[in-house]
């Protein structure tokens, strides 16, 4: 084998040595574009934003226990809360089920709501009126406003059309949300003794 000398052997040291400060300089560089790209990708665009605002509205409000049911145009909001852990998530097989558990959670010092769509709010009016309104439970019910805002599914509109008058009919409080949050916690404070609900308009949510 032929000799080395140590000049050699330090010049070759040498030079590892600047290769891997080279190649750790462009690992610098790439991780810091890369970190721009993702830190741009997770700007929230204005429905994810509203939807976080209601995540922030709940956990700043107590709400500790939800009850769900899925739809499509809730889907963001589902991911949000499902991720949350100050908030303990039910999914449902029937919305007015959802009734029940939600009245059990509040007896048992949780403070509920339920996240459905407008369909299964009139599945649960029954169970509203004989049980919430029955025992003063103020259960806040947000729902998807289905058959409101450029519904493409026919069979939604006749029901989401006549939800207002149905609430109206029951007195039980609601409020629409087209243009922001800011009208649920005012309208939610109020309602200390009876069940309420947020008709959530697709023009807010971003699966709409």
């Amino acid at each position: 084998m032929a000799h080395i000398s140590h000049e050699v052997r330090s010049l070759q040291v040498n030079e590892m040595y600047n290769d891997s400060q080279d190649s750790m300089e462009l690992l610098k560089k790439n991780y810091v574009n890369n970190s721009e790209i993702i830190s741009e990708s997770n700007n929230s665009p204005p429905f994810l934003t509203m939807e976080r605002e209601i995540v922030s509205f709940l956990k700043e409000n107590g709400y500790n226990f939800g009850a769900t049911f899925p739809c499509s145009r809730l889907s963001n909001l589902f991911d949000l809360l499902e991720n949350e852990e100050e908030i303990q998530i039910v999914p449902l097989t029937r919305e007015e089920e959802g009734i029940g558990i939600c009245a059990g959670a509040y007896m048992a010092g949780k403070k509920p709501f339920m996240l459905i769509q407008s369909s299964g709010l009139g599945n649960s009016f029954n169970a509203i009126a004989s049980l919430l309104k029955t025992y003063r439970i103020p259960l806040l019910i947000l729902v998807s406003y289905r058959g409101y805002h450029n519904e493409r599914i026919l069979a939604q509109i006749p029901l989401g059309q006549s939800i207002p008058g149905m609430l109206d009919a029951m007195k039980v409080p609601f409020i629409i949300l087209n243009d922001g949050t800011d009208r649920l916690e005012t309208f939610c404070k109020k309602m200390e003794t009876t069940p309420h609900v947020v008709l959530l308009s697709p023009e807010m949510l971003g699966n709409a």
